[in-house]
Order: C-alpha cells, then sequence, then structure tokens
C-alpha cells in the first residue's frame, strides 16, 4: 500500500488485472477483483489496472461514500449490492452497498453508495 488519504482513498499494487468499478479484495498482499459474492472486498477500484503489478486507486469501504460499481447483472435502483455488483438475495452474502441507479445488464457502470453502515451479512 502506498497512501490512504483522509477522504477514504489508498493506492494499492494490483494482483491482476481489475476493471474501473469492480469491488477488489486482498490476495497475497495485492488487490485483485472479487470472485464470490461470499469474498470479504476493502473496496472499488477506481481506476482500471491492465495486468498485475500496475497502481491502482481504491475508494474504500469505510468511506461511505457514492461511487461508481460495475454491474454484474441487472439491479434495481436502491437495490443492495454484494460484491460482485449483484443483487444480494442469498443468505450468507455479504451486502456491500446500496444502487443510486439501475442497471439492465452485467457490466454497467452505474452510482452506488458503499462502505459501512452499508455492509451487513444477509441471514
Amino acid at each position: 500500500m502506498e497512501k490512504i488519504t483522509p477522504n477514504g482513498k489508498a493506492t494499492f499494487t494490483a494482483g491482476a488485472a481489475i476493471a474501473k468499478g469492480e469491488f477488489v479484495k486482498f490476495s497475497s498482499g495485492k488487490v485483485v477483483k472479487a470472485a464470490a459474492a461470499t469474498d470479504v472486498c476493502i473496496g472499488v477500484a477506481l481506476d482500471s489496472a491492465s495486468a498485475s503489478g500496475e497502481i491502482i486507486p481504491v475508494q474504500l469501504l469505510t468511506s461511505g461514500d457514492t461511487v461508481t460499481v460495475k454491474a454484474g447483472g441487472a439491479v434495481a435502483q436502491g437495490g443492495s449490492l454484494s460484491c460482485l455488483g449483484t443483487t444480494v438475495s442469498t443468505a450468507g452474502t455479504l451486502q456491500y452497498g446500496y444502487a443510486l441507479e439501475a442497471a439492465t445488464a452485467s457490466g454497467q457502470l452505474i452510482e452506488a453508495i458503499v462502505g459501512l453502515p452499508a455492509v451487513t451479512k444477509i441471514s
């Protein structure tokens, strides 16, 4: 990690390619995109990294800010989001935020509020 700023942003070394708006987690001292709805994520990529080793800015989940998120499928406005950018509906899935805009398909970039206190476990 290079630097944490007062506005809840930090830079990290990417462990693989990451697209802007993807939720990220730690893996072997680097950040990688979330792979499962049960992953414990630390934030959302603010830019893309095309390969491992690149420095990438991340909006940390502690900020409770709005950020552009890559939808993992259709999401209703106001819908809760998993770290895959999908609607939370399964027990055991962590909820990382709420969609401020609707998405009709996977890959769309939407505005969302992410972070605490939005992070909860669905039971």
